[in-house]
């Protein structure tokens, strides 16, 4: 095993001893059977060595997939080192906003970071690039990677390595020990893998995006899921809540479904997204086996049966993880964000049919979910911003709000970005140094364009020249 490989495997065995000694009422002693299991700790590293090999076989090709700015972006067709450049600034800007940074740090830390150049075309791509960046801010822990096939790997580990050792050491120690009688029983299977999922779901509402940062504009649509999750947790039937979030990109349909997932968390026992990707042209959506397998790891599913010891085809597994799935969230509630869906019969695979859950779908269209589907289907269309909520996410994002209040500049401004709210976040944070007025002027000044890629123009536009000419040079640098 590679060292860091090997660190984390021991952690695992670890964590292993100590669950083996507190099931022993403390008859074991744990600093012995730590120390022997270590020795071994290669042979049981054999028991799932399939594992871990397609697990550094993926790391390995992830490393070499690695390309420049300037090869990633000649491939969609920027041929420039310019245009490089411009894209890594959109897509620095929108991971910092999705990570929870302050707007006026992220929009100028990212355009300074990356926009080089004062074309068109380097705006154009930089826009069409911002979706897929929100989403891209947290791959190293989606499903269907490296990430998937690390959890594989340490599940084989443990149930083919660590728990065999452990269980051979516990049959050699009540055969060489004294007798006892009574007391407890060495092994509590049972009791250990709900105490595991307690743990895990307890952990789960951690692992959501943050949740920080202005939210405005969005209550009536939080207020509205709410009702709809507490009305069905107060009906006679079992079924999930299903609300389909609908909305062009930028309008924050993911935005809303992680604050309700955290605004409704005293209702809900664990919470979970998994990211589709659905609406990318660049990447293919993530089959449903690997979406199964993501939600059954964060929701504390017994990892043993996660594993596929026969040979099996693809439509075999789905269907029995389907069925696990479904088996192990029925009576136990969750909130579950199924982000950027557009295969409604994908959908209907991961609503567990027999739970009080939530599950938040967002979608760029309303989906036609199959009607026979036994749960309360609700479809709520996020829109563009009002007047009240453009204002109050611009009053919240300006550098300095102290000025006087202009209402027609602010609904001007409005009406260039289109009421989306990223495009709203990014322009936003010129004001301070801009008034109300002079914002609304210099974005109208961009023409016909689209509301993100008028607000990145705004935002490009204002970094000195000194640092567009040193970027110059850089992205130059980088594609030789």
């Amino acid at each position: 095993m590679r060292d860091g490989h090997r660190a984390e495997a021991e952690r695992l065995l670890a964590r292993a001893v100590e669950e083996e000694v507190r099931r022993s009422g403390g008859r074991i002693d744990g600093q012995v059977l730590l120390s022997r299991a270590r020795g071994a700790l290669d042979a049981m590293a054999g028991a799932a060595g399939e594992e871990y090999a397609a697990y550094t076989r993926a790391l390995d090709e992830a490393e070499a997939g690695r390309l420049t700015f300037g090869q990633r972006y000649a491939r969609a067709g920027a041929g420039t080192a310019l245009l490089v450049a411009a894209v890594a600034a959109a897509a620095a800007a929108v991971a910092d906003l999705s990570l929870g940074t302050g707007t006026g740090t992220a929009v100028g830390a990212g355009v300074t970071a990356g926009v080089v150049g004062a074309a068109a075309s380097v705006v154009k791509v930089a826009g069409s690039h911002l979706p897929a960046a929100h989403h891209h801010a947290g791959a190293a822990g989606q499903p269907g990677g490296p990430e998937q096939l690390r959890l594989q790997w340490l599940t084989a580990l443990e149930v083919r390595g660590i728990r065999p050792f452990l269980d051979q050491q516990r049959v050699l120690s009540a055969s060489t020990g004294p007798k006892k009688s009574g007391g407890p029983a060495l092994r509590g299977t049972d009791k250990s893998a709900a105490a595991r999922q307690r743990t895990v779901l307890e952990q789960s509402f951690g692992q959501l995006p943050d949740a920080d940062g202005p939210f405005a504009g969005r209550r009536v649509e939080l207020g509205r899921i709410r009702q709809w999750a507490q009305a069905a947790r107060a009906a006679t039937e079992t079924r999930p809540t299903v609300v389909v979030l609908h909305g062009e990109a930028g309008s924050g349909r993911t935005t809303l479904a992680v604050r309700a997932a955290h605004e409704l968390r005293d209702h809900f026992r664990g919470a979970v997204v998994v990211d589709l990707r659905g609406g990318r042209r660049e990447e293919a959506p993530l089959p449903t086996r690997d979406a199964l397998l993501h939600l059954l790891n964060r929701l504390g599913a017994p990892r043993e049966q996660l594993l596929f010891r026969e040979r099996s085809s693809p439509d075999q597994q789905v269907k029995r993880l389907g069925e696990l799935y479904h088996r192990h969230l029925t009576g136990l509630p969750v909130t579950i964000v199924l982000d950027d869906a557009s295969d409604p019969e994908q959908v209907r695979a991961l609503v567990p049919e027999r739970s009080d859950s939530l599950i938040l779908v967002t979608a760029r269209t309303a989906l036609d979910l199959p009607a026979d589907l036994p749960a309360w289907v609700h479809h709520l269309p996020v829109e563009p911003l009002d007047a009240a909520g453009a204002e109050e996410l611009l009053g919240a994002i300006a550098e300095d709000a102290s000025g006087p209040y202009d209402a027609e500049s602010a609904d001007r401004i409005r009406e260039l970005c289109g009421g989306l709210p990223l495009a709203l976040r990014i322009a936003g944070s010129a004001l301070g140094p801009r008034s109300p007025r002079q914002l609304a002027s210099d974005l109208a000044a961009y023409g016909p364009v689209e509301p993100v890629e008028r607000a990145l123009w705004l935002r490009y536009t204002d970094q000195p020249e000194p640092a567009r000419r040193l970027l110059r040079r850089l992205a130059l640098a980088g594609s030789a």
